[in-house]
């Protein structure tokens, strides 16, 4: 199981660039899309688990979160089933922490008897 562990220096440095970097997960017949999206609101950090597929796609997913700040630590766990219609992107999971947080991510989902790994930064979509 990959983790992803994004940090608040990357973030205050690098959010646009972790907005624009785009993470792929293949499956054998098509490309499926997924990742996490990141984005400071308010001073919240907001995270949220895409997929995106060329084609209908229907299966169980994963969303779990480990946040530590100085406010103190938490673990958010979110699943359940979910459907994709082709080329349209779905938000699978969605957790606002303190911006100046440490996470550790892990987004994964199950679909045509595959499981795959979506904890890498996505690109954002809008």
């Amino acid at each position: 199981m990959v983790h992803s562990t994004l940090r608040i220096g990357l973030l205050a440095f690098g959010a646009l660039a972790l907005a624009g970097a785009a993470a792929h997960a293949t499956s054998n017949d098509s490309e499926l899309n997924c990742g996490i999206s990141t984005q400071t609101e308010r001073g919240l950090l907001a995270i949220e688990g895409i997929v995106e597929s060329p084609t209908a796609l229907s299966g169980e997913y994963r969303f779990a979160l480990k946040s530590q700040g100085a406010g103190g630590s938490s673990n958010i766990s979110q699943g359940g089933q979910f459907s994709v219609a082709p080329g349209a992107p779905v938000s699978l999971g969605k957790v606002m922490v303190n911006a100046r947080a440490s996470i550790d991510v892990d987004f994964t989902i199950s679909a045509d008897g595959k499981r795959i790994d979506c904890s890498e930064p996505m690109l954002t979509h809008t």
